[in-house]
C-alpha cells in the first residue's frame, strides 16, 4: 500500500508541469495563435500593413502613334489619340487608332470606328493602365505602362503585335506664361538687384525661342494649317456621346478622284479636283473627312485592300500638303467590295478605281 501511495504522489506532482508544457505548444500559424504561458495569454504584434501604391492620374488628352503591319506585311506607323476622364482608379473616354483600314492585328471594332474612336473604360493600378472597350475586353483591350507624361504598351491579343506610344498633350507654354503674368497684380514682382560695381554688367542676350505646343503639326506640314481653329476639337472630344462612322456622308462639295489600273498615283486632272477639295475643306474647318479607297474586281482580296488603302492615303497626303489639318482626315479601304458598276468592261472598271470623300461635323 505504501508503494501505491508513493506512485500516486509522484503522478500528482508531475501532471501540472506536463499540462503547462502542452499549453505553451503553438496550435496554429504564428499570426493567429494565442500563446498561454506562466503569465497568462498573449497575442503576437500584428504584421505592418503595406501602404497602397499611388495611382497616377491620366485624365486629359494624349497623342502619339501605333506601330504594326498591314495585310501585305508592310510596317505601319500611324497616329493614335486618346481623351480620358479619370475618377479615382477608374475612368472612361475615347481611344482612336488612325488609318487602320488594312492593318493586321487591329480589332475590327477599332478599324470601323475611324476618327470617332471606340468608347472605352479603364482601370489604373499604380502606373499600370488597362483600357477596354466599354462593351468588354473581347472587342478591344490594351495594356499600358505610364512613365511620366508617356504611356507605352500594346493591344492585347493582337497578332501580329500592335504597339502604342502616347504622350500627354500639355497646353502651350507661351500662353500659360502670358496668362500668369497678366494675372499678377502691379508691383508684385520685385525688380532684380543691380550687380555689384566690381563685376562687369552681364551681356544682353536675345530672348529664347518660343516653345511649340506638344500637339503641333510636323515641320513638313504647310503653314496654312495653323489657320484652323484649335478650340472646336477641345470641346468636341469632351462630349459624352459622339456620332458613329456610319454618319459620314457624301457631299457634292468634295468630288471623288479616279486612278489608273493597278496604280495609286494622283493624275494631273485629279490633282485639280483634290486642290478644289482642299480649298473647300480649309474654309469648312468644322468638318471631318473620311476617305474611302476602292478598286476594280481584278486581283486578290488582300491585294485590293492594300491597293485601296494606298489610294486613300495618297489622297490624304495631298490634302495635308495643301493645308488641311491631318487630324481631320481618316482613311479606310474597301478593296473591290463596293463597286459602283458591275459590268466586266474597262469603262466600268475605271469607275470603280476611285477615292471617295465623306464628311460629317466634328
Amino acid at each position: 500500500m505504501r508503494r501505491v501511495g508513493l506512485v500516486l504522489m509522484v503522478v500528482a506532482l508531475v501532471a501540472p508541469g506536463c499540462g503547462l508544457l502542452m499549453a505553451d505548444t503553438p496550435a496554429g500559424p504564428p499570426e493567429s495563435r494565442v500563446v498561454v504561458g506562466s503569465h497568462g495569454p498573449s497575442v503576437p504584434p500584428p504584421l505592418p500593413r503595406q501602404r497602397p501604391r499611388p495611382v497616377v492620374d491620366i485624365s486629359g488628352k494624349w497623342s502619339g502613334s501605333w506601330r504594326g503591319y498591314d495585310v501585305m506585311g508592310v510596317v505601319r506607323n500611324e497616329d493614335a489619340t486618346a481623351d480620358l476622364r479619370q475618377q479615382g482608379s477608374r475612368g472612361t473616354g475615347r481611344f482612336v487608332l488612325h488609318t487602320t483600314g488594312v492593318a493586321a492585328g487591329v480589332p475590327i471594332e477599332v478599324r470601323n470606328a475611324g476618327l470617332t474612336g471606340v468608347p472605352v473604360q479603364f482601370e489604373v493600378s499604380g502606373s499600370r493602365v488597362v483600357i477596354r472597350h466599354e462593351l468588354g475586353s473581347r472587342l478591344f483591350a490594351a495594356d499600358l505602362e505610364v512613365e511620366g507624361d508617356r504611356m507605352l504598351g500594346r493591344v492585347r491579343g493582337a497578332e501580329p503585335e500592335v504597339r502604342i506610344v502616347l504622350t500627354r498633350v500639355r497646353p502651350p507654354v507661351a500662353a500659360a506664361s502670358a496668362g500668369s503674368v497678366a494675372a499678377a497684380p502691379p508691383g508684385s514682382v520685385a525688380p532684380a538687384p543691380p550687380p555689384p560695381p566690381s563685376s562687369p554688367p552681364p551681356p544682353s542676350s536675345p530672348p529664347g525661342p518660343t516653345l511649340e505646343p506638344a500637339d503641333s503639326e510636323p515641320p513638313t506640314t504647310p503653314q496654312p494649317i495653323a489657320a484652323a481653329p484649335a478650340s472646336p476639337p477641345e470641346s468636341t472630344l469632351a462630349e459624352p456621346a459622339r456620332p458613329g462612322p456610319n454618319e459620314f456622308a457624301e457631299s457634292a462639295a468634295v468630288k471623288p478622284i479616279y486612278f489608273d489600273f493597278d496604280k495609286y498615283d494622283i493624275r494631273p486632272g485629279d490633282a485639280k479636283i483634290l486642290a478644289a477639295n482642299a480649298e473647300w475643306l480649309k474654309k469648312s474647318a468644322a468638318m471631318l473627312v473620311l476617305i474611302e479607297g476602292h478598286c476594280d474586281e481584278r486581283g486578290t482580296i488582300e491585294y485590293n485592300l492594300a491597293l485601296g488603302e494606298r489610294r486613300a492615303r495618297a489622297a490624304r497626303n495631298y490634302l495635308i500638303s495643301s493645308g488641311v489639318a491631318a487630324e481631320r482626315i481618316s482613311i479606310v479601304s474597301f478593296g473591290a467590295e463596293r463597286p459602283v458598276c458591275t459590268e466586266a468592261t474597262e469603262e466600268c472598271w475605271s469607275k470603280n478605281r476611285r477615292a471617295v470623300f465623306l464628311l460629317r461635323p466634328r
